[in-house]
């Protein structure tokens, strides 16, 4: 799968991070060997994991990606699946986005379109 040299370092990174963390399994990534995570709801995940009991979506976007329409959809698509018991969706982000804090970003930019994130990676 072709992916933005940065946002292949927001999903690598963060993939290295969750194999080491024994809490995780079952994490399958958008690149590399299969299994690869299948779409929700028309979008495709950049990483799937189950932690203990709860299966998390993870999605990165990069600082262009975070103003780009694809945020919006995205986001619709993992948190109406996120909407659902033990199911939540992470969103990855670098850790700077011009003056400020990527989560802040993020998280603004989710609230703005009435959209939850559960928890937000700065990478």
């Amino acid at each position: 799968m072709e992916m933005d040299p940065d946002h292949r370092h927001l999903v690598t990174t963060l993939a290295a991070y969750l194999a080491d963390r024994p809490e995780y399994h079952t994490i399958k990534t958008g690149f590399g060997e299969p299994p690869y995570p299948e779409p929700v709801n028309g979008e495709l995940p950049d990483i799937t994991a189950f932690r203990r009991h709860q299966f998390v979506i993870f999605r990165a976007f990069t600082e262009q990606e975070l103003a780009d329409p694809t945020f919006e959809a995205a986001c619709r698509a993992f948190a109406k699946c996120a909407a659902f018991e033990h199911i939540r969706f992470h969103a990855i982000v670098p850790a700077r986005c011009g003056d400020e804090q990527g989560r802040v970003v993020a998280l603004r930019q989710a609230a703005a379109l009435g959209l939850r994130i559960d928890n937000v990676w700065e990478v």
